[in-house]
């Protein structure tokens, strides 16, 4: 079958340069997008494939966004020369790199580890948590219960703890795998009622980022082993981009009245601003009223801004942020007070001169690859980046053969893993921490409750 996509990739590629005013490059990048997005969804199911979100992100936000805005939001379009957010860099210098460093960290993704290898039949994965929770029906209502009552009382949390109930909250999520594999006889009432619970938390907040992180993580674990089609999947694949489209185009609404107004969470607002959207869908791909959505998921001109500042403005760093990230993400606070914080300040203020105050920015790791190494350095970084989840990954896997439940803390785990939106900091430093964490959480049921998790 995936000879069929790279068939029908390569003939796309060859009409889009033929017919079109892409470049060869853009042409390859589409192309690129369109094989690995069909290979996703073939392998949905049959594999575990939760770091391949990681690479649709990075295809989606680093080559296909960036075509898009070379092409629309360029210089002349009012909204991308009034906001400043046309690429700002030549198409064929910024695909130079982008192009090979997105295959790079795919293809170390992909390497064949001989001494970490798993095993690719998912049904075994299943068959062995279903036998270790077999006995154990209510371990997934304690991790829900001590998810929601860290999620009640996180505001009572100081600021040293904020971490540890931001983990205990997300429980929540790993206890509902527990309740799906075990043999609670609730299961059909538990799990709905905690997926409501999620809901109103991001009515709440009004970030509903996270939430769809996480839905879609989870649903690479929750379709292992279930025999759907290929055009089924890819059905419900259009659905779901269809509905982030809409939650994209009425959050900034909702977080006006949410959040400026003060009117806290109200679903019937919410309901009526979708309504809205789907009783006019045509507006919804109105080049003007995708403009925010498109600059929300165009990482592509985060890392050409850098592209265009290092070395022009600033030099290259030559490894110095990936190793103070590095550092940063084993080495806790306490132990080291003014390490540098995740979420992009410090990689904003290395390569653009910015100081963030009151909003989040990040280059990404794309960008901190240029940042450090140039294009040719960058790439090859990427491929070790790619290789470090790689190893993760299958450790993980590996360890989960003798403690089957490892598997359902996968989504927790590497939550922030896929996203390229966000710097090493961050990616790593979320791993580490919540393998930590986990470890923590087992040994405490170990101790607590007599029972390992």
């Amino acid at each position: 079958m995936k000879y069929y996509f790279a068939g029908f990739s390569l003939l796309l590629c060859i009409i889009l340069m033929v017919s079109t005013t892409l470049t060869i490059l853009e042409s390859i990048s589409i192309c690129t997008c369109v094989y690995f997005f069909l290979e996703f969804l073939y392998d949905l199911g049959q594999r575990i494939i939760i770091m391949d979100l990681a690479v649709m992100m990075a295809l989606f936000t680093c080559l296909f966004m960036p075509v898009v805005f070379y092409h629309e939001y360029t210089r002349e379009n009012h909204l991308a020369r009034l906001w400043v957010k046309y690429m700002p860099i030549p198409t064929d210098e910024y695909f130079s790199f982008a192009l090979p460093a997105v295959l790079a960290m795919i293809a170390g993704l992909r390497v064949k580890l001989k001494k970490l290898r798993i095993n690719k039949n998912p049904v075994v994965y299943l068959d062995n948590i279903k036998n270790y929770l077999k006995n154990k029906p209510t371990l997934g209502l304690k991790l829900i219960a001590i998810g929601i009552t860290s999620g009640l009382l996180d505001f009572l949390s100081p600021a040293s703890l904020k971490q540890v109930f931001y983990f205990m909250d997300h429980l929540t999520y790993v206890g509902v795998f527990y309740v799906i594999y075990s043999p609670n006889k609730y299961k059909k009432y538990i799990v709905p009622g905690v997926i409501v619970l999620m809901i109103g938390q991001s009515l709440i907040t009004g970030m509903f980022g996270e939430f769809i992180y996480m839905l879609a993580c989870s649903l690479t674990l929750i379709l292992l082993g279930q025999q759907i089609s290929f055009f089924k999947k890819l059905s419900f694949a259009v659905l779901g981009i269809f509905l982030i489209l809409i939650i994209q185009s009425v959050k900034v609404d909702y977080r006006i009245r949410n959040w400026k107004e003060g009117a806290g969470a109200d679903p019937i607002y919410f309901a009526t601003l979708v309504g809205d959207r789907v009783s006019d869908i045509p507006s919804l791909f109105d080049p003007d009223k995708l403009f925010l959505t498109s600059v929300r998921m165009n990482q592509g001109w985060l890392v050409a801004l850098t592209m265009k500042r290092v070395p022009d403005r600033f030099p290259f760093a030559y490894g110095e942020t990936i190793g103070e990230s590095i550092a940063a993400a084993i080495v806790p606070r306490f132990l080291w007070p003014d390490k540098p914080e995740s979420g992009g300040k410090e990689n904003l203020k290395r390569f653009w001169g910015y100081n963030l105050v009151g909003f989040s920015m990040n280059i990404g790791p794309l960008g901190e690859a240029y940042g450090n190494f140039d294009k040719i350095g960058g790439a090859i970084y990427m491929f070790f980046y790619g290789l470090f989840f790689n190893l993760m990954l299958s450790a993980i896997l590996r360890r989960a053969e003798k403690i089957p439940t490892l598997t359902l803390w996968l989504p927790f785990l590497f939550l922030y893993a896929i996203s390229v939106e966000t710097d090493l900091l961050t990616t790593m430093g979320s791993l580490v921490k919540g393998i930590f964490f986990t470890w923590i959480v087992f040994r405490i049921f170990h101790i607590a409750f007599r029972t390992d998790l």
